[in-house]
């Protein structure tokens, strides 16, 4: 199995950091071409919007693609992407600027749906908490290394930035070619249309039973996208604090195979990484600001595998099912990026951005605080139900 996991995380670190070096580079880049903060997270809002629309479709339209069929899916949107913020340093449309942040979130929903067939394919249930784990260290890896290039090459500018990134994606596309990726179990249903009003339905039927898993998935969401958006305005170092504790703590939870108490585990995270946002209202000191960063990029760091391995679960379960909670679970995350950098940029243009996290960290706070009193001990699929979908 670790192999084949082998196998899998040296495409997905290449493609990983080409993206995290424009991730780093597009919110400052954009607020400086739009001239507000608002403004910026309302086109970054845009690439969660068409992930959004895209976790309605791609149950449906990739229901018989493997592994090496996303990720060449994965790689093209990047491609896309990529070339759309090229030109826009020659010609700042803001149809060009449209369109890239539409393939970007195309790229990443290809990225999640590919990395949780891939997981559910290829781990026993016994195993999925470890794997993520590593696939978070070395995803995390990708997005700690591409503010450090991005902020190094982006003295010799916009361009350089957007050209370096392509040199990273070609050479995870070579890479791509040359490797034999293994093939996980596929569902083999036949291709009858899109019906999105159908499966927002199978969402709501699915949502009432694992809206815990939605809830703490979206919060986390929402810590992540306002690091990503408003923290990169604050300092690169801010971001760069957070991203730290992705580096090595996914190793420790690999290490601590957590098989029971996955859902409870991560919602205890989530609350202390509320708690280390909310004291950013009272500090003002600028290395205590970062080892605030660090505190909640460690309890995250914690949560995520946890939350990914509860999902996995579900996938492997739902059977018939596996890409609607596929879509879902993303959607929950492409939800949290079309509100974080919108709300974050309102807010942080009347109190500035560090009070915007320490009022982040209240609304964690009262979500977890919540989820781990009503969370049940189990999330059940209504799977007489799922069986009968078409």
């Amino acid at each position: 199995m670790w192999k084949r996991v082998s196998v899998f995380l040296v495409i997905l670190f290449f493609v990983l950091l080409s993206d995290a070096v424009l991730s780093d580079w597009v919110p400052g880049y954009l607020q400086t071409t739009l001239g507000s903060s608002l403004k910026m997270g309302l086109m970054m809002a845009v690439s969660s919007v068409v992930g959004l629309f895209m976790d309605l479709i791609f149950p449906h339209v990739l229901r018989q693609s493997g592994v090496r069929r996303l990720a060449g899916g994965a790689i093209l949107g990047s491609l896309i992407f990529l070339l759309s913020m090229l030109s826009s340093t020659w010609w700042s449309y803001g149809l060009i600027l449209v369109v890239g942040m539409a393939a970007w979130g195309i790229y990443y929903e290809l990225d999640s749906f590919m990395t949780q067939q891939f997981v559910a394919g290829v781990a026993p249930r016994n195993e999925r908490s470890s794997v993520w784990g590593v696939v978070g260290v070395v995803k995390n890896l990708a997005y700690f290394l591409g503010p450090v290039i991005g902020g190094y090459v982006a003295s010799y500018g916009d361009r350089v930035v957007v050209l370096g990134a392509g040199g990273i994606l070609f050479f995870a596309y070579l890479i791509f070619l040359c490797m034999r990726l293994p093939r996980p179990e596929q569902v083999d249903i036949d291709f009858h249309g899109i019906h999105l009003k159908q499966e927002l339905l199978h969402w709501v039927s699915l949502g009432r039973r694992v809206w815990p898993v939605l809830l703490v998935s979206l919060v986390g969401g929402l810590i992540d996208a306002t690091f990503w958006t408003t923290g990169t305005t604050i300092s690169g170092w801010f971001v760069s604090a957070y991203m730290l504790p992705f580096l090595f703590v996914g190793i420790i939870v690999a290490k601590w195979g957590i098989d029971v108490g996955k859902k409870r585990w991560a919602e205890r995270f989530v609350l202390a990484g509320g708690l280390a946002l909310m004291s950013l209202a009272v500090i003002e000191n600028v290395w205590l600001q970062l080892i605030c960063g660090f505190m909640v990029g460690l309890f995250l760091a914690m949560a995520w595998p946890l939350v990914d391995a509860v999902y996995t679960d579900l996938v492997a379960r739902a059977r018939k099912g596996r890409k609607h909670v596929m879509g879902m679970s993303a959607a929950a995350f492409s939800l949290a990026y079309v509100i974080g950098p919108i709300v974050a940029g309102w807010v942080s243009g009347i109190v500035g951005e560090v009070k915007t996290f320490a009022l982040l960290g209240v609304l964690v706070v009262i979500v977890a605080g919540v989820l781990l009193i009503v969370t049940p001990k189990k999330l059940r699929l209504p799977q007489e139900e799922i069986q009968s979908w078409e």
